[in-house]
């Protein structure tokens, strides 16, 4: 029991630290938060750090990681789930700490709750089948760089100066996962070949 919360903790520790991220980046990242030093000027790295973080791929390539350190399907979708309630949870407190809401918002910490425990499990599942030593493992992992490109390209986050950076610079990284995991899955294809013709 020691050794299953001892595993899991880095997991909750993650998504914890996935919505407070989320939270200060965008309040003081912000042009026009309660932190903001000059009216109508962020803190530019800030503002590229909350249009990544505050995107749904961001949340969604969340869980796939889980579920691609842990590895096992059932224990993946339960983490990936709880830290992304987790995450959830303490964007909102957050939020409420540093004054960017006067009250917790039950509703959207539901709704958010709700979204997480349809993506979170679906995402780490994908992750832990593409961690398998398996040239096939490519399929599930291509999901990673797909969500990010969807989203990449359909909602592309940030304010009109900063928008096209981010774009191009979350559709630069979707195609590089994407190629870092067609390699690796050429790399399992060949050893798997090698494998069956050895005499």
């Amino acid at each position: 029991m020691r050794h299953r919360v001892v595993a899991a903790a880095p997991f909750l520790v993650a998504g914890l630290a996935l919505g407070v991220a989320n939270s200060m980046s965008n309040a003081f990242g912000s042009a026009y938060g309660p932190f903001t030093t000059t009216p109508g000027q962020g803190v530019r790295w800030l503002e590229y750090v909350s249009s990544w973080l505050g995107t749904p791929w961001a949340w969604a390539l969340f869980a796939f990681g889980v579920g691609w350190f842990s590895r096992r399907l059932g224990p993946a979708a339960l983490l990936a789930t709880a830290g992304l309630m987790l995450a959830v949870l303490a964007y909102y407190l957050s939020d409420a700490v540093l004054g960017l809401n006067e009250r917790l918002s039950v509703v959207e910490i539901q709704f958010w709750s709700v979204i997480s425990l349809l993506v979170g499990p679906v995402m780490a599942v994908f992750g832990a089948l593409a961690h398998r030593p398996q040239a096939w493992s490519l399929a599930p992992g291509l999901a990673a760089p797909a969500v990010m490109a969807y989203f990449g390209l359909r909602f592309p986050s940030g304010n009109s100066q900063i928008q096209p950076w981010a774009q191009g610079a979350v559709l630069g990284a979707a195609a590089l996962l994407a190629l870092a995991l067609t390699v690796r899955a050429g790399r399992l294809g060949l050893s798997s070949l090698r494998h069956e013709n050895a005499p």
